[in-house]
């Protein structure tokens, strides 16, 4: 049997064991959260289930024993699919590449020796990681003894040093960090399944405060008002109608950042800012629009859908400023840097497509107006009433942790001639728009045939519908990405 479809079939293999142990841990972050639960109600009021006395005591400390076991065991799962995706992914990359060699260079097994090599190196270290893991799900490493190491001030909170460390470390120092800051699922430079199962824990003791009418959830900072508990609820509802939908960040005032799937294992990733009126009631349209793009892009593709800024409510206040836009332009950049730099830990660079609609587009310019640079292989304007700049030579690419000046063909615009939308950039109050001879960049006009006057009122609210134009180019667009 040729070497290439048994180290195809490892591969595979591989790609499976970290899907089930990634689910496996997600699930049992909810069981703790469940056990927690318990423990909590026990020890209310008797109108509530409370429980006094030393029975209750005893009850309380088993329920919470039980949920700290659960803890544990959850993110020692996580560990272990964090290890398969990155030295599994390294050492099935290794064996493909040597069972090529061996087929291309039949004979001597000096010619094949580099990549032989390669895959002893890959081989061993991935032992070494497992044999962490399983030593943290024997219980021979007590996260309790471990210290506590402080990620942010390590990294200086730079998404691309949170990356690198995370990975490095085992399991039990995983867990004590993640028992100690509750907050660690909104750092960007965190594997993904990890920052979803606690922000689901998260998101479901900051719904338990909204309806015990307590003051606030854990690292609220702050009451839930009454705004943030209904976008709470709707993030709650969307998530539980797809449980391969990852909670990638979240904020008690409202914001919140979802991806379809694990976008660390992708073969493409698609990022949509959504425009004005956008929240967290109205999560679903956005889904839905960012998953249109990836259906017309093809392939394995992730859609992530960034309510991660505090969209204008309407079309006044979104046309009067571009503060929303600057305010959270470094949460769009650094989201970006760490999704780049957890996806491409196992050495396998996944295209990363940054979309910005509408107002969207003005957030999408502000953030990749740092000189640090917007880590995206393209950025795209739709429907853009400008991009908060003035021309191209404002606009930074970051690849690879390494910042460059954008060039025409990393910013593209995609507009209809009848969307009246665009045409608010010649006040300059939101930026010029992208493909425009003052900005730069490609255009891509993606009237639709046919199209006259009466489209003015339909056309910037089409650009994602099956069948248009407009999705067809965004697809042909995303499936060209081969960085």
């Amino acid at each position: 049997m040729s070497p290439t479809p048994r180290a195809d079939a490892l591969a595979d293999a591989i790609g499976l064991a970290e899907a089930r142990a990634a689910e496996a841990g997600r699930r049992v972050a909810d069981c703790a959260e469940d056990l927690d639960a318990v423990a909590r109600r026990l020890g209310g009021p008797a109108a509530d289930g409370g429980w006094s006395g030393p029975a209750g005591a005893r009850a309380r400390g088993e329920a919470a024993d039980a949920g700290a076991g659960a803890r544990m065991l959850s993110a020692n799962c996580l560990y272990l699919a964090d290890v398969l995706r990155v030295e599994g992914g390294r050492l099935a990359g290794a064996l493909t590449a040597w069972a090529a060699a061996v087929e291309a260079r039949p004979g001597s097994g000096e010619d094949t020796a580099a990549e032989e090599l390669a895959v002893r190196d890959a081989d061993r270290v991935l032992t070494a990681r497992l044999r962490e893991a399983a030593d943290g799900l024997a219980g021979r490493v007590d996260p309790a003894t471990t210290p506590c190491l402080d990620l942010p001030g390590s990294t200086g909170d730079d998404p691309r040093e949170v990356a690198g460390l995370w990975h490095s470390l085992g399991p039990a120092e995983r867990a004590r960090l993640a028992r100690d800051h509750p907050e660690l699922g909104s750092v960007d430079g965190v594997s993904s399944a990890t920052r979803d199962a606690l922000n689901r824990t998260r998101l479901r003791r900051l719904l338990d405060a909204v309806g015990s009418a307590t003051a606030t959830g854990p690292a609220a900072g702050g009451p839930v008002s009454a705004e943030a508990a209904r976008d709470l609820a709707a993030l709650a509802a969307y998530l539980e109608a797809h449980p391969r939908r990852h909670l990638l960040d979240l904020h008690p005032d409202g914001r919140a950042v979802v991806a379809s799937a694990d976008p660390d294992s992708a073969e493409r990733v698609v990022t949509l800012v959504p425009g004005t009126g956008s929240s967290l009631t109205g999560l679903g349209r956005t889904g839905e629009r960012a998953d249109a793009m990836c259906e017309a892009a093809g392939g394995e593709c992730v859609a992530v859908s960034w309510q991660g800024y505090d969209a204008p409510d309407g079309v006044v206040s979104a046309g009067s400023s571009a503060h929303a836009a600057w305010a959270h332009a470094d949460d769009l950049r650094t989201h970006a840097a760490g999704l780049d730099a957890v996806e491409s830990l196992d050495g396998v660079d996944a295209p990363h497509a940054a979309v910005g609609y509408s107002y969207g587009s003005v957030v999408l310019g502000a953030a990749a107006a740092d000189p640090e640079g917007l880590a995206a292989d393209l950025l795209i304007h739709v429907g853009s009433p400008g991009a908060a700049v003035e021309s191209l030579g404002r606009q930074w690419v970051d690849e690879g942790g390494v910042s460059r000046p954008a060039v025409e063909d990393d910013v593209v615009s995609v507009v209809s001639r009848w969307d009246p939308v665009p045409w608010w950039s010649v006040t300059g109050v939101l930026g010029e728009r992208p493909g425009t001879d003052e900005f730069g960049g490609r255009l891509v006009d993606v009237t639709e045939p046919g199209a006259g006057p009466g489209s003015v009122r339909t056309a910037h609210s089409r650009y994602f519908d099956p069948g248009t134009v407009s999705l067809t180019e965004i697809g042909r667009l995303l499936g060209g990405i081969d960085r």
